[in-house]
């Protein structure tokens, strides 16, 4: 109808690519956000980027942090991992550092670069990072007391199985 805001569609929704609002920041979803994509049957996709922490600093602790309490608000079948890429394999983070300022100084001279860019912030997490990534992921759930079948579900089964829900006539 026309002059009517955007409406939650009832089919399965995803948001393959947010964050609680643990880090007060616009980019993260509310509670009730998060709520309202597990209802529907959708998935919530944890990154691993700056804004798990609103110093942009942020750790694998902030990782799991994230991943904890979109579990106890989403349930387990419906978080994962989502994030920006693969492997971060950076090894040299002065080299890295300097390259970074550069890009950022490019995406703002170009107006494109986003809210809360800074020089100083990797757009990943430094502590958690490389090939063992994933596997340093699963050990920290570990330690939180997660079970192995749960954390298979995060680190992959979940996604796995709505895209087959979503894609499957």
């Amino acid at each position: 109808m026309p002059g009517r805001g955007p409406a939650l569609p009832a089919a399965r929704v995803d948001q393959p690519h947010r964050l609680p609002r643990l880090a007060d920041l616009p980019r993260n979803k509310t509670d009730e956000e998060l709520r309202l994509v597990a209802d529907r049957g959708g998935f919530v996709g944890i990154y691993f980027m700056p804004f798990l922490n609103p110093t942009g600093h942020a750790t694998a602790a902030d990782v799991v942090d994230h991943i904890v309490h979109a579990v106890d608000v989403c349930g387990e079948d419906h978080v994962g991992i989502g994030t920006d890429g693969s492997v971060t394999a950076v090894d040299d983070l002065d080299a890295y550092r300097a390259s970074l300022a550069e890009h950022v100084a490019a995406r703002q001279a170009a107006g494109v670069g986003a809210a809360g860019e800074r020089a100083d912030t990797y757009p990943f997490v430094v502590d958690l990072r490389g090939v063992d990534q994933f596997r340093d992921l699963a050990r920290l759930l570990e330690k939180r007391g997660y079970r192995s079948d749960r954390i298979e579900k995060i680190l992959g089964r979940n996604f796995l199985d709505y895209a087959e829900r979503v894609w499957t006539p």
